[in-house]
């Protein structure tokens, strides 16, 4: 014990006495390198997907000397290091709002130095124009046409699909395209029926989200090679090449591309082959129109159901006039349509939900089998609080009778009560018909190769025309330019494949 005490004491001692063996004599310093403010020239920058945004900031440096090279550079995007340069060049895939901080380093002391935060918002170049399906070497791709307001020039983007999704060769053998809304984004749908077949994409960012066949509840039936599809706001169709209908029903507010489809077909009384699905706005009215070449019949399809929150679809024949207005003598009856021959179903002038309710007018083409002479007669639908009424409205001779054939493409354009066809020899020509008027259809303009696909914009005022030779044109077809001995042409994109459809971005048909 007497010697652990010694022991104790003399460190004690020694502890004491340190601290007035080490003495602080100040001479040391912080290193604080050149200092550099650095600011943006604007807190929001505004820039499009797949285009570089280039950015670069505003630097009050403390040295005068100093100048950006003394520095080493570090860009964060979404804090992401996304450059090392005194400038960022940035080229974002998908649209949002990314927040910005840039770092500056003093090369000599390693000393960093913060920007304050900018916001860069990244918009699609592809919501809003034309986009295009088209077939080239044996693959279905995409092209987008739109319209710079700020330069005042059109701008043409090719070959998207494959570079949006990583040199996916998208499919072949392309049909139709289709472009609706659904929780906050909107979907492109790419009917096509070789390949990965049927696909939908995201249609801002253009890159795929989901394929049909892995998209019905339980196993995908054995044909969904499509004809046409329709996009409502509660139900969506399929129509396969075997006349079968398929829907797929869905609350408001569904996850997107998450929805269902069922894999048993839609029928009715006497059955249905649907050769024809029209397309209408049918996301302002909630109904639309089919013909059914098994029965020769015009079928009516109402999306109106008793609870708007849950997926509503019947398919019905349609209600007989009123007796005090039935089918004048000459008319053809559309539940049975006897021997005549249809051609082309559209409808023009539909008026959303109102005090008189919904309503559309209906347009059919028909003919006699192995006669040229073609008919028009039309009539007004009414939905109002899902009482349905029918009136017959008119017939007329069709005055393009004798320029189309069985390649004609027919467009109703909406709301003007014009129909554009093409026709007369190799399906090189375009033509209007008035339905008011009803005079001689009158020729708009003719091309050096086959008309394939048109499409109109959402204020009935420009034309999309495309062709067999891979070339699609845009025209003004306003009632003056209609007027003018020659068609007045806003723009031309070549080179693309054989064009297989047309759509207009942010549009309300479905």
């Amino acid at each position: 014990m007497k010697v652990q005490s010694s022991i104790y004491t003399a460190l004690a001692t020694l502890l004491i006495s340190m601290p007035g063996c080490i003495k602080d004599k100040g001479n040391y310093s912080y290193k604080d390198g050149s200092p550099v403010t650095i600011r943006f020239q604007a807190t929001n920058i505004d820039g499009l997907i797949d285009n570089p945004v280039t950015i670069d900031a505003i630097r009050e440096y403390s040295d005068p000397t100093k100048t950006a090279a003394d520095y080493g550079h570090e860009w964060y995007v979404s804090d992401q290091l996304a450059g090392t340069d005194s400038i960022l060049v940035y080229n974002g895939a998908v649209p949002g709002t990314l927040p910005i901080n840039y770092c500056m380093v003093d090369k000599a002391t390693k000393v960093k130095y913060f920007s304050t935060t900018a916001i860069l918002r990244l918009a699609s170049p592809y919501q809003s124009g034309y986009t295009i399906l088209y077939e080239k070497n044996g693959e279905s791709e995409l092209a987008h046409i739109r319209y710079d307001a700020t330069q005042k020039v059109y701008v043409d983007d090719r070959d998207i699909y494959k570079r949006k999704n990583d040199g996916e060769s998208l499919g072949s053998k392309p049909i139709k395209l289709k472009n609706y809304p659904v929780t906050g984004v909107w979907s492109l749908v790419v009917m096509q029926q070789g390949g990965q077949g049927t696909v939908e994409l995201d249609s801002y960012s253009l890159q795929k989200r989901l394929k049909l066949r892995d998209a019905f509840a339980g196993s995908a039936p054995a044909n969904i090679d499509p004809v046409n599809m329709g996009f409502y706001p509660n139900a969506h169709l399929l129509v396969n090449t075997n006349g079968e209908v398929y829907p797929r029903l869905f609350s408001n507010s569904p996850v997107p591309f998450s929805m269902p489809w069922l894999n048993i077909p839609m029928t009715t009384l006497h059955g249905m082959k649907i050769t024809d699905l029209w397309n209408p706005y049918s996301n302002a009215n909630l109904m639309n129109f089919m013909y059914d070449a098994m029965n020769n019949r015009i079928l009516y399809l109402s999306l109106n159901g008793p609870n708007p929150t849950g997926g509503w679809v019947v398919i019905d024949t349609l209600p007989s006039p009123a007796p005090a207005t039935p089918y004048p003598a000459d008319h053809v009856n559309f539940n049975h349509m006897g021997d005549w021959e249809y051609v082309w179903g559209g409808s023009f002038n539909e008026l959303p939900n109102s005090g008189n309710g919904a309503s559309t007018d209906g347009v059919v083409l028909m003919r006699k089998p192995g006669e040229t002479q073609i008919y028009l007669q039309s009539f007004t639908m009414r939905n109002l609080n899902r009482v349905i009424t029918f009136s017959p409205k008119a017939r007329k001779p069709f005055t393009g009778s004798s320029l189309v054939n069985a390649d004609s493409k027919y467009l109703g354009i909406k709301n003007r009560n014009f129909i554009f066809f093409s026709g007369g020899p190799g399906n090189t020509d375009l033509y209007y018909y008035d339905m008011i008027t009803g005079s001689a259809a009158k020729l708009f303009t003719s091309f050096g190769s086959k008309i394939t696909a048109m499409s109109q914009s959402d204020n009935f005022l420009e034309l999309a025309v495309g062709l067999e030779d891979g070339t699609v044109v845009l025209y003004n077809i306003s009632d003056a330019s209609l007027t003018l001995p020659d068609p007045v042409e806003l723009h031309r994109m070549t080179g693309l494949g054989v064009i297989a459809d047309i759509t207009v971005k942010n549009s309300i048909m479905r």
